[in-house]
């Protein structure tokens, strides 16, 4: 399985938001049982027209992606997983995917 995000910075905050994402928020993931690997994408424009977000993240799950995402909440709600206030909540889009 597949933990697709979507993201993108607040307006002008990309350098802030590429540290806190590398430095903390993949080790923050990494910690959680199941989540294996992170790999990180940017979007580039197509026929002139800008992304609908600027980045993807892709992390193998192996295991339950539910049990993964349940885990995500608690970390999120205890503190062991930060956010950034660079990242805009708006501009954020968590998918799952599975391998064919």
């Amino acid at each position: 399985m597949h933990l697709i995000v979507f993201s993108s910075p607040r307006a002008g905050m990309d350098e802030e938001y590429n540290t806190w994402y590398t430095e903390v928020h993949i080790p923050d993931m990494l910690a959680i049982p199941g989540v294996k690997s992170c790999h990180r994408l940017r979007a580039q424009p197509v026929g002139g027209q800008p992304p609908e977000f600027t980045y993807q993240a892709d992390y193998d799950i192996d295991g339950d992606a539910e049990a993964v995402l349940k885990e995500i909440k608690v970390r999120s709600a205890d503190g062991r997983i930060r956010l950034s206030p660079a990242i805009d909540p708006a501009a954020m889009k968590v998918t799952v995917w599975e391998s064919l």
